[in-house]
């Protein structure tokens, strides 16, 4: 044991301190001030992973917990944390990111606050397990992929811990068995809800095709959970991603609406949607509103997904490419597309790269949105499409970082960066750059 006293929260959701010799010590909790008693978990030659067993002294900035599954679950990292000072440490994390990783110093920029910041969680991936008292639906430990009920969650949408756990209930009384990915036994990986304030569409994620006591399973959800629009069956053998597989519709239209700025989207089972509504409207509203000062008329939108950035953004545009390499996605794309009346846009299934590596066309302005691990070295070939604007959408400030440097090297410059509090409680932040060409 060591008593520490922790200077700054850093990547991770850690907390960081230094030990007595001089070694740098990641924590699992803790805030910046606080005097804490911490263990050894396991060193290395230049940190120590150590674990928070007492604070001592506690931050002024320290609340009381918002649920009492805080903080043994890992669904928030910053739940006792006053909101202001949650803000201003992701902003800390995001210039730290850019300086370490980027070699690019951050002049002062702005966060945008979560207008929720409880219930705004529009999906919630609940993973089924066998716990003390039978079939149980809960979250991840921090730190950590042994599961832990997660009784009083307050980051989805109001509604959803009521229907977690009455359908807890309801797979007790038939025979389906929490998935053991050891022994390959089981059938039940993880529940998954999708909310739009409405409306509920049940998730149920198996290994395989078998679905046990499944008319009674349907019976039971239909007559017990009102909120259940409409209750669905992906089959996913994928052990690493939980949203992949073929889903069919055991009951309703096996699909949920969502209505954001101003348009209509129907979201499918599997498909990418972000999960804070009023941020990502904020964030359509910034990217918007940073337009109207840009030069050029051609979108492209890479890593498109349903249509958000294509379909939002895309109706001031003259002309529209929409590129995504998720099958179920650009059905989904097409449909919005459609719906929106946007009939003149390119809808392109394509892996991104491949498709930068084979096009000579000109875009005024390029959206992208690229999953956690960005892009890479590969980011340069955005030079090929001559843009005027590029819109970099990130939810990992590290690869947004690495990926901005290498535009910059390239001739880009920063033109303005924003960053929007899409996870409340949680150390994750999204971030917008444009950049320009020098």
């Amino acid at each position: 044991m060591e008593e520490l006293r922790i200077e700054k929260l850093i990547a991770g959701g850690f907390s960081l301190a230094r030990t007595k010799d001089g070694k740098v010590a990641l924590l699992d909790a803790g805030y910046p001030g606080e005097a804490v008693l911490a263990s050894r978990k396991k060193g290395k030659s230049d940190f120590r992973l150590m674990k928070v067993e007492k604070i001592i002294t506690p931050s002024n900035s320290r609340r009381e917990r918002l649920c009492r599954s805080f903080p043994i679950c890992g669904g928030c990292d910053w739940q006792t944390l006053e909101y202001p000072e949650q803000l201003l440490w992701k902003k800390k994390v995001i210039a730290e990111q850019f300086g370490r990783v980027g070699k690019i110093d951050l002049d002062e920029f702005d966060i945008v606050a979560s207008p929720k910041e409880i219930n705004y969680r529009l999906k919630m991936e609940y993973v089924c397990f066998q716990g003390k008292n039978g079939l149980s639906l809960g979250l991840y430990r921090r730190k950590s992929k042994s599961p832990v009920s997660c009784q009083g969650c307050v980051l989805g949408l109001e509604g959803f811990e009521k229907v977690r756990a009455l359908m807890e209930g309801i797979l007790r009384r038939t025979s389906v068995r929490p998935y053991n990915q050891a022994n390959g036994k089981g059938e039940l990986k993880h529940l998954i809800l999708r909310g739009n304030g409405s409306g509920i569409m049940a998730i149920l994620v198996t290994k395989g095709e078998h679905l046990p006591d499944e008319d009674r399973l349907v019976h039971e959800v239909k007559n017990r959970l009102g909120e259940v629009t409409t209750l669905v069956h992906l089959m996913n053998s994928n052990d690493r991603v939980v949203m992949r597989g073929v889903s069919r519709t055991l009951f309703g239209e096996g699909l949920l609406e969502q209505e954001l700025f101003g348009k209509r989207f129907e979201v499918p089972p599997a498909a990418f949607f972000q999960n804070n509504l009023q941020i990502t409207e904020l964030i359509i509203r910034h990217i918007s509103s940073e337009l109207e000062s840009s030069q050029g008329d051609s979108l492209l939108d890479l890593y498109s997904g349903i249509g958000t950035f294509s379909i939002t953004i895309g109706s001031q545009m003259k002309n529209v490419t929409s590129v995504e390499s998720n099958p179920i996605s650009v059905k989904a794309l097409k449909a919005n597309s459609n719906i929106n009346g946007m009939f003149g846009a390119d809808l392109i299934m394509s892996d991104t790269i491949e498709y930068l590596k084979s096009i000579e066309t000109h875009f005024s302005t390029i959206i992208l949105d690229p999953p956690r691990s960005g892009v890479g070295d590969d980011i340069v070939l955005l030079q090929k499409v001559n843009p005027s604007t590029i819109f970099y959408v990130s939810c990992d400030p590290a690869t947004l970082a690495r990926d901005v440097s290498r535009l910059v090297e390239a001739g880009f410059k920063i033109s303005s960066i924003k960053a929007f509090d899409m996870f409340p409680q949680t150390w994750h932040v999204e971030t917008v750059v444009r950049l320009e060409k020098g």
